[in-house]
């Protein structure tokens, strides 16, 4: 196996010769594109990864070039000998949404390794925690509001781990009344730490291709409250509690109850590290290779 590189001044539209130029240079039998779209004409077996069809669904990213970009790769996705989805909901936006065929789309789940896994920490959990960007999507504006509910001055401090602080909205004024502290995480262990020292990791997506906060929480023992949307049901799969991600007083209410009930916390803490076993990146390297095969299959 080798990790191909295209030529970094290769623009957009040369992105075929350019990949055709490199796989015969290096003799590729199938070639696996993770995070890209497919250029036409390749001449071999593609595995291509599709995360979601988010830019589909909630015209993510605003700008109109970026946002079209995104909408080209996806449907090139329909060029790929396989598709790996990272859910079966992931795979069925793409068919819906990307026009790519049932009988292409391989759903093989992404996983969690080292060093998210249970440590002991002394003291009590010391905050709620928020793993991922700020698109709209995220819907990171519903925990914000939350804070903002009767009863919500019982609950610790929100803790935002994300790509950059916003500039305005509810988060960034929840920020500035002390009630919301942001954070970045500058490598997988700092992650995992603030996993263990949250009460519950909470996921409020209205859409997820796949959750891996969800995963890396329950790996770290940390319980999980997530919205009952997208592939967050399906990660899950009954380790968590799932609510709208619209009704604001059951996000406040789920995460007291974790607060007050022990029982139900050392429960939710069972199942999400029984899940979490399911869910390595081993499993996922032994699902792909195959997809890889099934991909050689077809084209032979």
């Amino acid at each position: 196996m080798v990790e191909l590189r295209r030529p970094r001044r290769a623009a957009f539209l040369l992105d075929a010769p350019a990949w055709r130029w490199t796989l015969r240079r290096h003799r590729v039998d199938v070639l696996h594109i993770p995070a890209w779209g497919v250029p036409p004409g390749l001449g071999l077996p593609v595995v291509a990864t599709g995360y979601d069809a988010t830019p589909l669904r909630f015209l993510s990213p605003p700008q109109w070039w970026p946002r079209r970009r995104m909408v080209m790769a996806l449907r090139s996705l329909r060029r790929a000998t396989a598709v790996h989805a990272i859910s079966a909901h992931a795979g069925a936006e793409l068919a819906a949404l990307a026009g790519v065929a049932d009988s292409r789309i391989h759903v093989v789940h992404l996983g969690a390794g080292a060093p998210f896994a249970p440590a002991p920490r002394p003291g009590v959990p010391a905050h709620l925690l928020f793993v991922g960007g700020l698109d709209p999507h995220k819907n990171v504006a519903l925990l914000a509001t939350m804070l903002g509910l009767p009863g919500s001055d019982r609950l610790p401090p929100l803790v935002v781990a994300g790509p950059a602080p916003p500039s305005s909205g509810p988060l960034a004024a929840a920020i500035a009344g002390g009630r919301v502290r942001f954070a970045v995480a500058r490598s997988d262990g700092e992650l995992a730490e603030l996993y263990r020292a949250a009460v519950a990791v909470l996921l409020p997506s209205r859409n997820e291709g796949f959750g891996l906060p969800a995963v890396e929480a329950m790996a770290c023992g940390c319980p999980v409250i997530a919205a009952a949307a997208g592939a967050l049901p399906e990660v899950c799969a009954g380790a968590a509690v799932l609510l709208s991600p619209d009704d604001t007083a059951a996000w406040r209410d789920a995460a007291l109850r974790l607060l007050a009930d022990g029982e139900h916390r050392r429960a939710l803490i069972s199942a999400g590290l029984a899940r979490a076993g399911e869910l390595t990146w081993e499993r996922t390297a032994r699902g792909l290779v195959e997809v890889y095969r099934a991909a050689m299959r077809d084209l032979s």
